[in-house]
């Protein structure tokens, strides 16, 4: 709105100059300054009234904009309301979709793996079948086959024994045939001595059989006891109390032979509880494992056990074991 306004301000007006005065006696100028203050009033009148009626104009429009942003701003805000709803939806679509998809093909591999599985075993268990058959038909075979060596083992023993004992055997024939002579002929007091004398003889051969046979029995039980003493140490030495938790040492023969092909053959001899696979690991890290040679005093050691071994296998006396025992010894002295 218009105004008025008063300004008071005192301004100081300095003035300066000469005079000539006029000879009067000598004549001459004279020089004269100050200052002088006037008090000056201003009444200034600013007249707004146009700017007045453009302000109100312009806070009209004001007002407008205003609206419009408040109705852009909520219709913005309503757009991003939808647009997050439509957003948030896709993404849940999408991940239940992935999700589902995924799972789908999980159950298609497990399926196929549940199939080819199925396969296997019903493969295996054909061959599982085959196999019992296969081993029962061996062990018939194996069971005749060690039948008849038994039955000759048996006869060849039984000659041995009759070979051995000769003189033995050889007076039993000839004390069933004087017996029989005896009592199938008509020599009744022949037969009346010689009844008592063969009665003392049976009676003392019965006694020195029964001792015999006595003494061997408590041979026997003292051998069994020595070695169920013996297998008792063993187990007792070998038999750990409670289950640490540890490694476990088994014994392994690793054998490598080179064929008539001139190829490497490799097998592992060792207990039922090492599996397939772990004799395959076990044979190819023996393999690539290079082993020390052997101390003198760890190979007499050897040597000596060695020795009883084959001494013991090969008792028989024959060329054929002294044969076998020969080329043993010969290709232990050649190996390297």
């Amino acid at each position: 709105m218009s105004y008025t306004r008063s300004v008071t301000k005192t301004i100081a007006v300095h003035y300066s100059g000469s005079v000539s005065y006029p000879a009067s006696q000598n004549g001459g100028t004279v020089g004269y300054s100050g200052t002088a203050y006037e008090s000056v009033t201003v009444n200034v009148h600013v007249d707004t009234q146009s700017f007045d009626a453009s302000t109100d104009q312009c806070a009209g429009k004001v007002g407008v904009l205003t609206g419009a942003v408040v109705a852009t701003n909520e219709a913005q805000v309503l757009s991003i309301r939808e647009n997050s709803k439509k957003v948030g939806q896709t993404l849940i679509n999408g991940f239940f979709k992935t999700v589902r998809s995924d799972i789908s093909q999980q159950i298609n591999e497990l399926k196929n793996i549940v199939e080819a599985t199925l396969l296997k075993l019903q493969s295996d268990a054909k061959r599982c079948n085959e196999m019992q058959r296969q081993m029962e038909v061996d062990y018939n075979r194996k069971c005749v086959q060690y039948m008849h060596i038994f039955d000759d083992l048996d006869k060849e023993l039984h000659n041995r024994i009759v070979n051995l004992d000769a003189p033995a055997f050889n007076f039993g024939r000839d004390v069933d045939t004087v017996n029989s002579r005896l009592t199938t002929t008509d020599m009744v007091p022949v037969v009346a001595v010689s009844g008592g004398e063969n009665m003392r003889l049976q009676t003392q051969l019965s006694v020195t059989a029964t001792k015999q046979r006595a003494y061997d029995a408590m041979g026997k039980a003292r051998q069994f006891l020595q070695v169920q003493k013996n297998a008792a140490d063993a187990i007792a030495t070998n038999t750990i109390a409670d289950a640490p938790q540890g490694q476990i040492h088994l014994p392994v023969c690793y054998i490598e032979v080179v064929n008539e092909q001139d190829c490497l053959e490799r097998s592992i001899e060792c207990c039922d509880k090492i599996d397939g696979n772990a004799r395959k690991m076990l044979s190819d890290q023996l393999h690539k494992t290079q082993f020390p040679k052997a101390k003198e005093a760890e190979s007499n050691k050897v040597l000596m056990y060695f020795k009883e071994a084959v001494a013991q296998r090969l008792s028989g006396g024959n060329e054929h074991d002294e044969r076998v025992c020969e080329q043993i010894m010969k290709l232990y002295n050649n190996n390297q």
